[in-house]
């Protein structure tokens, strides 16, 4: 799956991600370029149940919680941010935009 990185987004926390409808959490692997999306709201279960944050993470801070290697390359340099998969374009997010409102 191809991801579409969201720029310009710094200070982004992980209680953001309803701003972009559609956006998972990129992890990617910074020696290699490997990449995957997951689902912000498991992430953020996930991080409560570790007791290492939640919804106010920022999401650059979601890297430093990532303990396995990188299936490519078997580096430990992870960076994480907001990200569109492939699937989603314009249309699509508006749509989900419309679906979040109602």
């Amino acid at each position: 799956m191809t991801l579409r990185p969201l720029t310009n987004l710094k200070g982004a926390r992980l209680e953001d991600a309803p701003r972009y409808p559609g956006c998972v959490l990129r992890l990617a692997c910074q020696g290699c370029g490997w990449e995957r999306g997951y689902d912000v709201g498991k992430i953020i279960n996930r991080l409560y149940e570790l007791r290492d944050g939640g919804f106010g993470t920022p999401v650059a801070d979601v890297a430093k919680s990532v303990k396995r290697r990188c299936p490519g390359c078997k580096g430990v340099r992870w960076a994480t941010g907001f990200a569109y998969p492939e699937r989603v374009d314009v249309r699509e997010t508006k749509r989900l935009a419309g679906r979040y409102r109602s």
